[in-house]
């Protein structure tokens, strides 16, 4: 792996908006995919291009510190496609160029690159306990919290969402969803699904989805498009179109739709109430927390 890490004073352009519903935008170069807030605040935000990790101040835009994790010249992939926290570590996965980087909180150290030959690793997400790293590729491997060891490669042909309480893992496939102890990593049970998932997550104990079927999900966005906040309401954003469906499992939660934001990605920032996007077009966006569902 390289990775050098690149201090420098800079702050974000900030972009004129006349949306009420923003409360700050920054343009953002280097194509934004995955966004996570830390516990102190910062926004982290991974770039496709030039392939690096930013650390950006939510109230001033500036630019706290930046790693690259690979450069173009060695024709690496990494996309960043999901940045997750757990504790003092960032969990990241990188797309198609078949790994996944931890790095720690808030120097952005690198602590290890996982490489997984042949499958594109689509989701990074840590176990809300600590003990677990599950990887979203061909299969779902399951590696010991710092990403040492792999313990388990679920037998679940290509999976497509993957979700975690402290005691179930969901993993969903086109063939259905398959629920997990995470004590054991025996199966405890098997449902149908009535299509394609492109996003699942827990609602306390209750499994939510979203497919691009059913709800407007931005062209392109990845399995960071959807959050909760507290009481169970459901954060997605969704692009403009006719019509949405109901979601499934969407009796447990309350969902507020994002209405006509082509996003990325988002991170719901509790400490401040917001909702933080990222679009590939080139924006960092602090949105107030919609209110009410939007139904078209």
């Amino acid at each position: 792996m390289s990775a050098a890490l690149s201090l420098f004073a800079e702050t974000l352009p900030v972009v004129p908006t006349q949306d009420t519903k923003i409360v700050k935008r920054w343009q953002l170069a280097g194509d934004p995919h995955g966004v996570a807030v830390g516990p102190d605040g910062t926004l982290y935000v991974g770039l496709a291009q030039p392939q690096a990790v930013v650390a950006i101040d939510a109230k001033s835009g500036n630019v706290k510190k930046k790693v690259i994790l690979d450069s173009a010249e060695i024709a690496s992939t990494k996309e960043l496609v999901t940045l997750r926290i757990s504790g003092s570590r960032l969990f990241i996965a990188n797309g198609s160029d078949e790994s996944a980087t931890i790095l720690s909180l808030p120097d952005l150290a690198v602590l290890r690159e996982i490489t997984m030959e042949g499958e594109p690793i689509r989701d990074a997400l840590p176990d809300p306990r600590g003990r677990y790293l599950y990887l979203l590729g061909r299969r779902v491997h399951v590696y010991d919290g710092n990403g040492e060891r792999e313990l388990h490669a679920l037998d679940v042909s290509e999976p497509t969402a993957i979700a975690a309480t402290a005691k179930t893992l969901a993993v969903v496939a086109s063939e259905g969803t398959v629920l997990f102890d995470t004590n054991t990593f025996v199966e405890m049970g098997r449902t149908k699904t009535s299509g394609p998932t492109d996003v699942a997550l827990f609602a306390k104990d209750a499994l939510v989805t979203l497919s691009r079927d059913d709800v407007c999900l931005p062209v392109g966005s990845g399995p960071q498009i959807a959050t909760l906040a507290p009481n169970n309401v459901l954060l997605f954003a969704e692009r403009r179109c006719d019509a949405s469906s109901a979601l499934a499992g969407g009796g447990h939660v309350t969902p507020v739709s994002l209405y006509g934001v082509n996003a990325y990605a988002l991170a719901f920032d509790r400490a401040a109430n917001a909702l933080v996007t990222t679009e590939r077009a080139g924006y960092l966006t602090i949105y107030k927390v919609p209110r009410a569902a939007v139904a078209h």
